[in-house]
């Protein structure tokens, strides 16, 4: 009796495997993301489970009726575990959009973010064709890659002191067909460059999270590259040091925009005004009137 019992117990089991849809699997996904008060969990659960089948937006919706093969199963629910113990949905897929366009992303670089999408509108506004431009601390190659789209005639050099970081954003550079407008550069920052060479726009989004703010962040973000978030002590200290560096690499005319941490942005506005002092500082805001962006224009 006991060996029949537990014969039926498994023939359960493979019952219930047998038909589990893609519906159930992506309601039960959803169920578990909000209990770990993950916002957005349906859109987030619908990218992983369409990631773990190879899906489209529309193949989906229109195989939720659909049933799963034992493989698909255990490749959606390991997703979904990644995502429960904090790893962001962006290097669970490998990709991240920005600026509406698709980035190849791991854990090597920062994951690009909508708020970072102003320092390409200002650099936009701010330059011509044939202009020479340093994105410092490039990453993904996300904001050089986003510039170069829109300005197909300007030259720009990705620098990042990360050879990590580079391999990601020459994937991205070759993905998006810039190898031949967007050169890599591995650097601390500026030291590399030859003294007397000058650039019309120098942007960045340096590290400017200070040191004890970082260290309460939310595990997903500790998943991110430290080097790419903890700006020292006061959150300034590669700032300081871009700042200086800037203040002898810019042409007459030429801009540096650089992204602040809102709670430090007053402080570091008055570090520009004294670090390059030949030039007008603004505060740019974001959509939420936060402040995002300072730009110092080197005066004529």
């Amino acid at each position: 009796m006991a060996s029949l019992i537990g014969n039926n117990k498994l023939s359960l089991k493979n019952q219930e495997f047998k038909y589990q849809t893609i519906r159930s699997l992506w309601l039960k996904g959803v169920d578990q993301l909000k209990e770990y008060s993950i916002a957005d969990s349906a859109l987030e659960c619908e990218l992983l489970v369409r990631s773990a089948l190879g899906y489209t937006k529309s193949d989906f919706y229109s195989h939720l009726p659909d049933t799963v093969t034992e493989h698909e199963m255990l490749l959606i629910n390991q997703l979904i575990e990644r995502r429960l113990i904090g790893e962001p949905t962006p290097y669970i897929l490998g990709t991240k959009e920005f600026y509406g366009i698709e980035f190849n992303v791991s854990k090597d670089v920062l994951i690009p973010r909508p708020e970072t999408e102003l320092l390409v509108d200002l650099s936009l506004n701010q330059i011509k064709e044939g202009c020479l431009i340093a994105d410092i601390g490039t990453g993904s190659g996300c904001i050089a890659v986003s510039i170069a789209s829109h300005l197909p005639n300007v030259r720009i050099i990705a620098v990042d002191k990360s050879i990590e970081a580079l391999k990601m954003a020459g994937k991205n550079i070759m993905m998006h067909d810039m190898i031949d407008r967007i050169d890599l550069l591995n650097s601390d920052l500026l030291t590399s460059f030859k003294p007397g060479l000058k650039f019309d726009l120098i942007v960045s989004n340096p590290p400017y999270v200070p040191k004890d703010i970082y260290e309460t962040l939310d595990k997903e973000i500790q998943f991110e590259p430290t080097i790419a978030l903890n700006g020292g002590t006061d959150g300034l200290d590669i700032i300081r040091r871009l700042l200086q560096q800037a203040n002898t690499m810019l042409s007459d005319g030429g801009s540096l925009l650089f992204e602040v941490f809102s709670d430090n942005s007053n402080e570091a506005f008055t570090l520009t005004s004294e670090l390059i002092p030949k030039s007008k500082v603004t505060m740019h805001t974001d959509l939420l009137g936060l402040p995002r962006v300072i730009e110092a224009q080197k005066l004529l």
